[in-house]
């Protein structure tokens, strides 16, 4: 069964191919697109300014004796080329390869923060190779008829890596509301006015690369905070905080800080 993503844009085009020896179950095969799909969104979206709106989904083009052919189509995609040269469909399969050879041990760490539920996504798109010995999952890039990468996952590294992604999501079984000890935090976007309770964000790069609402468990704790930079001669804003948060996911992705408490005399200028 070949299953192809016709180019986004231009000449590039993703073929995954699924070599399978027996039938695919419906259920298992449009999860692993979907997942596909689901993971090239997050991947666009953790290169772009958060305000930008992206959006991708994969439709159905043509069904034909031993393929299925679909489209992935991602509303940015003007954007995307000021990204990377080599196309968006390149730069993702490079990602999802490094995520393959991590969860085979082949790399030490992820090339990106690897949450739960990209975890889950991964093992939807292993499934239907997982599930059949002897099958094989293929992803190819190529422009213009030339390939220009390509890698594959066979069954037994499907099971190793399903195996592997089990172990890191018992690892990350956490409350949906985890605190965090002592982490760096700097401003996003902040109003200046210290009664307004929405509009604030900022970024934790150790918990999450993109901005998140930020709220303030008490109103001591806020004013205390929009109180420094007298001594480092900027407003507070400017500055970088140690604080102690409580993050709220949604979909396993982190999305609201509570700012339990900060510590003054670690306040720093990000700039020095």
């Amino acid at each position: 069964m070949a299953i192809t993503s016709v180019r986004l844009e231009g000449t590039e085009r993703l073929e995954v191919t699924i070599r399978n020896e027996l039938p695919v179950a419906l259920t298992d095969l449009t999860l692993s697109l979907l997942a596909v799909g689901h993971q090239f969104e997050t991947f666009v979206e953790s290169e772009l300014p958060s305000d930008v709106p992206v959006a991708s989904e994969l439709l159905v083009k043509e069904v034909r004796t031993g393929s299925i052919v679909f489209e992935l189509v991602a509303q940015s995609l003007p954007v995307i080329p000021l990204l990377w040269q080599g196309g968006p469909l390149l730069e993702w399969v490079n990602y999802a390869k490094d995520t393959v050879m991590w969860l085979l041990g082949k790399l030490d760490k992820p090339p990106r923060n690897v949450t739960k539920n990209d975890l889950k996504q991964w093992h939807s798109i292993l499934e239907p190779v997982a599930k059949d010995h002897g099958s094989q999952l293929n992803f190819t890039v190529s422009d213009g008829g030339t390939v220009i990468n390509h890698f594959f996952v066979n069954s037994q590294e499907a099971n190793a890596a399903q195996s592997r992604i089990t172990r890191e999501i018992g690892a990350l079984e956490e409350p949906n509301n985890a605190i965090y000890k002592k982490r760096v935090m700097t401003w996003y976007q902040a109003k200046f006015d210290n009664s307004s309770q929405t509009g604030n964000k900022a970024v934790i790069e150790s918990i999450s690369p993109r901005p998140l609402r930020v709220v303030f468990d008490n109103n001591a704790v806020k004013n205390e905070m929009f109180e420094q930079g007298v001594e480092f001669s900027k407003p507070w804003h400017q500055l970088a905080y140690i604080v102690d948060v409580q993050v709220q996911t949604i979909s396993g992705q982190p999305r609201v800080a509570t700012i339990l408490g900060f510590y003054p005399e670690e306040t720093f200028d990000p700039s020095e």
